[in-house]
């Protein structure tokens, strides 16, 4: 009887135990390089914010994600030097994410484009190809995170040449504050 008892025990623990489950910490990775030469963000800019959101338009669902790198502090805007990529998705899937993966390009593809640039006089797109891998849709963990990487070529006014940009984000959280980036208005 007592063995009866103590085999019962160690068998709700053991099945106790096994229902916790372990939290996986997803450790967010940023890589970029402009012109070939890989530099660390948090070190050249001041400001470093995401947007994602969703807004019906014309009965279809609009979903955008912006990654927005601004020189100095102070109060993002259009009219300060910063970089940005978004990823406008104009007819997108109605199912919770963030933003709907799939190949966002300055060709618009399948109602999904893509701004790489560092916008000013005369800016411009060159190309570009943004491949959204996970924005939320594995689940568990990785909800709220979005993996991306990005390639293009864009005239920076700043400078008066194109550039070339690679970029790479794994499990970077999206901010849900519209007025973090001054693209917001890109969902009307």
């Amino acid at each position: 009887k007592k063995m009866k008892k103590l085999l019962l025990l160690l068998i709700s623990v053991f099945l106790l135990s096994s229902c916790e489950k372990d939290e996986v910490i997803l450790e967010p990775i940023f890589e970029i390089a402009l012109d070939g030469e890989s530099f660390d963000p948090y070190e050249r800019y001041a400001k470093i914010e995401t947007f994602g959101g969703e807004k019906w338009v014309d009965n279809k669902l609009k979903k955008i994600f912006i990654l927005y790198l601004q020189i100095d502090d102070g109060e993002p805007r259009l009219d300060k030097q910063h970089f940005s990529l978004y990823c406008l998705d104009s007819d997108a899937n109605d199912d919770g994410e963030l933003l709907d993966v799939g190949t966002y390009t300055w060709e618009n593809p399948d109602d999904k484009y893509a701004g790489v640039e560092i916008p000013g006089d005369l800016e411009y797109v060159v190309w570009n190809e943004v491949i959204v891998q996970d924005a939320g849709q594995l689940g568990g963990a990785h909800s709220g995170l979005i993996c991306l990487t990005a390639e293009g070529e864009f005239y920076n006014p700043y400078i008066q040449r194109t550039m070339t940009v690679s970029m790479r984000l794994e499990n970077f959280p999206i901010g849900l504050d519209i007025d973090a980036t001054p693209y917001g208005y890109l969902l009307n």
